[in-house]
């Protein structure tokens, strides 16, 4: 009776105010929060590529909050375009149909604006994304300020090789001192390519799981 009592009052809250909870669609999220943990001396700047429900931003930003509390300017990106667009779940799903609608978007926002004031959504594919932010990503907090190095990357967007792999060449221009680079569902695509690239550019392999791997750069 409780049970179908606390369904019906989540369902009206997300259907009248939309207002639902942050939640992930994969595993290993803990790979996130050691790889912020690992990170000496932070900048303080990481991005999200698919962003969805939100379960891979939150965890970057609670590990910030967790392991680095002095640092107050977190500047967060959470890029995703949702509209309901065909999607590449691997090299052999794709263009498949899903649920990451304008209304989730919505109610993500909602859920971010509540309590984590470090996130910066972006709604753009990564395309779009690439060509008009090409130097960085302008933020603006009493002055202007462009984000041009990011010290976590979390690549959990379209998963086929091609497109991570010019993902990764982006991030490769806008490298910190010390950066950690996180995929998500390697079991989709070329990790084995992906983990060449970045031996090729100075990275060393930090952690592997299940569905996630993380990649270490020191400069």
């Amino acid at each position: 009776m409780f049970r179908k009592i606390k369904k019906k009052y989540k369902n009206f809250l997300k259907n009248y105010f939309m207002i639902t909870n942050i939640e992930g669609d994969s595993y290993d999220y803990e790979l996130l929060d050691s790889a912020v943990k690992r990170i000496k001396n932070p900048i303080g700047s990481s991005f999200e590529i698919g962003v969805r429900r939100g379960m891979g931003s939150k965890t970057i930003i609670d590990a910030y909050r967790k392991y680095h509390p002095n640092l107050t300017d977190l500047i967060h990106v959470g890029l995703d375009p949702y509209g309901d667009l065909p999607y590449n779940f691997s090299e052999t799903i794709q263009n498949a149909k899903t649920d990451y609608t304008n209304l989730m978007k919505r109610e993500t926002i909602i859920n971010f604006a509540k309590k984590y004031q470090e996130f910066h959504f972006v709604n753009l594919d990564t395309y779009e994304f690439f060509k008009r932010f090409s130097d960085g990503y302008p933020v603006y907090q009493k002055k202007k300020k462009i984000i041009n190095k990011f010290e976590i990357v979390h690549f959990d967007g379209l998963h086929d090789l091609k497109n991570v792999t010019l993902e990764v060449e982006y991030f490769l221009r806008h490298l910190s001192e010390h950066t950690i680079f996180i995929f998500d569902d390697i079991d989709s695509f070329d990790i084995e390519r992906i983990g060449k690239l970045l031996q090729n550019n100075n990275f060393k392999v930090f952690e592997s799981k299940e569905r996630k791997a993380s990649f270490e750069y020191k400069s």
